[in-house]
């Protein structure tokens, strides 16, 4: 009998230890992430998402918003991204009118208006004496460039451009012309500097080197070539059986994420150049403010879920407080993360140190916390033994009574 009654005293201390273990695992998992909010790579389960695998793919990866980052592709919804960035900007800053028309030249790019048209001017005082017709003699369109002998002023039209073969044709109808050739490099770099992101964008979507970033990046036809390579991919997916399927699957998806980074890295580095630019109109005092806020996506609920999920339910357990309760919840929200990416056969495994087959971590923790559900620990140990007592407390003051 001592020799029993020994063993199951160790199995308690043994078992309050294993909860307290858990707890501090998902306090200090949620805690971490807390933290990370504030710097420059705040943790988001954007990537864990995306990659989900398994029966429940479609559900967790349509969590992440945008699974294969097509929105960054898509000229319309980064505009509209950024206008939704430039109002919370605006508002959480408190942006003076002139802080205001900086940004708005940012974004929009710095030029002037010529009536209801967009665009850049150099002063010039006549064309050269040999040209009749600019447009003819240099074989540039005058929806591009032309002069206004009235304003005295070499205009280039700010939604076409004038690309750098362009100028070289404008530069040749004179070359000895100094004044000429002045103007045209004027209007052109004025072009070239006052061109806004929105334009930078343009160019990095359709393919144009002459406004922004790498030529490799902005071959046309990539993003064409990226949806097709998806598409292929998830049918031949929904049809994959066999291992060889499965291994050529994993290797197409390996293929098909280094596409998605290669043509989606200029936006996103357009995207972070411009908030890094915006951050220089601000004053200390305004800097002391810290970020804006981001918008509430279903991403963000998912993250802000998913912290305060684990530190609530981390330190509920490390405390003894509703630990069956605590305990059931956090084994649910655990089997999610074990469903994201269950290591079934035939689901591909994620590059990394840990190997698994049915069984991983998150499983194995699930497996605890309802061995904890199921025993009163909270009352062996924590704040459930005072509420027991509390309430046991009254029960007896009531029968007496």
């Amino acid at each position: 009998m001592n020799q029993l009654y020994r063993n199951s005293l160790v199995a308690v201390i043994l078992i309050v230890v294993l909860r307290l273990s858990v707890g501090w695992h998902l306090l200090y998992e949620g805690l971490w992430k807390l933290d990370t909010l504030d710097t420059a790579q705040p943790w988001t389960s954007a990537g864990y998402l995306r990659n989900s695998e398994g029966p429940a793919r479609d559900v967790f990866r349509s969590m992440a918003g945008d699974p294969d980052d097509l929105d960054w592709l898509n000229y319309d919804a980064v505009v509209a991204r950024w206008d939704d960035w430039a109002e919370r900007f605006v508002a959480h800053y408190d942006l003076s009118d002139d802080q205001k028309k900086k940004l708005t030249k940012l974004i929009e790019g710095n030029h002037g208006m010529l009536g209801d048209r967009r665009v850049y001017a150099a002063e010039l005082e006549s064309l050269p004496k040999e040209v009749t017709d600019l447009n003819q003699s240099s074989g540039v369109s005058d929806r591009i460039v032309w002069f206004d002998a009235k304003r005295k002023r070499l205009y280039v039209d700010k939604q076409r451009h004038l690309l750098e073969s362009e100028r070289d044709k404008l530069m040749a109808i004179a070359e000895d012309d100094e004044a000429w050739k002045k103007a045209v490099e004027q209007v052109y770099l004025r072009q070239k500097r006052g061109i806004g992101y929105t334009e930078k964008l343009a160019g990095a979507l359709r393919g144009d080197p002459e406004l922004v970033g790498n030529e490799k990046w902005q071959r046309l036809g990539r993003k064409e070539q990226y949806e097709v390579q998806l598409a292929r991919y998830e049918e031949q997916r929904s049809a994959a059986k066999t291992d060889f399927q499965w291994d050529h699957l994993n290797s197409d998806w390996r293929k098909i994420q280094v596409l998605r980074a290669e043509i989606t890295a200029p936006v996103k580095a357009l995207d972070a150049d411009l908030k890094e630019s915006a951050a220089k109109l601000l004053t200390a005092a305004q800097l002391s403010l810290g970020p804006e806020s981001r918008p509430w996506t279903v991403l963000r609920l998912t993250d802000v879920a998913s912290i305060a999920g684990l530190i609530i339910l981390g330190a509920m357990l490390i405390l003894g407080v509703f630990t069956r309760l605590a305990a059931v919840v956090a084994a649910f929200m655990l089997f999610n993360f074990y469903l994201a990416l269950p290591p079934f056969p035939g689901v591909p495994e994620l590059l990394g140190p840990e190997h698994a087959f049915i069984v991983n971590k998150n499983l194995i923790e699930v497996i605890v916390l309802l061995v904890v559900a199921a025993l009163p620990t909270g009352r062996w140990f924590g704040v459930d033994a005072w509420l027991a007592g509390l309430m046991s407390g009254k029960s007896k003051q009531k029968a007496t009574a």
